[in-house]
């Protein structure tokens, strides 16, 4: 992406401006002609490339959004959320604890982070609190087809889950009230 000064070939003396942005495998490319050696020729034609070079940008910008609202580029082959992991801390002198971690980078801002605990929530309603969260960033509505896209990723992260973690529902067991009730059901 940019603008590089180039020649036709070694002996010519054609100067050229070429103008290059790239999405997803598409290239645009523009070139403008530098009219002459002179610097005042020169300026005149990066101005001209930098006027096509501010639409490419629109372009891509344009491709991002649209892929954004389809959920291209929000999943990973595995199935996983582009953002999402499930994660088991362990902390000395504490229990262990699984959450939703959260890293969303949008252009020109810093990262953003946050976590969700599934041993509050319970998996399902972390993981939809997640999403939406996620949504929320990255200026998605709760009823586009990324947001679809990516709550129908559950399942991906229910494969995750510890054995221990596991029940019927895919709900964590290991609150309090559940280790307490389990203790006395043991045989």
């Amino acid at each position: 992406m940019g603008i590089t000064v180039f020649k036709d070939s070694s002996d010519s003396s054609r100067t050229y401006l070429r103008v290059t942005r790239a999405i997803n495998g598409k290239e645009q490319q523009r070139y403008v002609r530098v009219n002459g050696k002179s610097k005042a020729a020169m300026q005149k034609a990066m101005a001209e490339a930098k006027d096509i070079d501010q639409r490419l940008q629109q372009w891509q910008k344009a491709v991002r959004q649209l892929m954004a609202m389809q959920g291209e580029s929000l999943i990973h082959e595995d199935g996983t959320i582009v953002g999402l992991q499930l994660q088991r801390r362990e902390r000395e002198g504490r229990k262990p604890a699984t959450e939703f971690k959260i890293r969303v980078k949008l252009n020109d801002k810093p990262a953003f982070f946050k976590s969700v605990s599934v041993d509050k929530y319970g998996f399902e309603t972390a993981f939809g609190m997640s999403v939406e969260r996620i949504c929320e960033l990255r200026d998605l509505p709760p009823d586009s087809e990324a947001c679809q896209k990516m709550l129908a990723c559950i399942d991906a992260y229910k494969d995750k889950l510890p054995e221990g973690e596991k029940s019927e529902k895919g709900e964590s067991n290991e609150g309090w009230l559940g280790q307490t009730i389990s203790r006395f059901f043991k045989r």
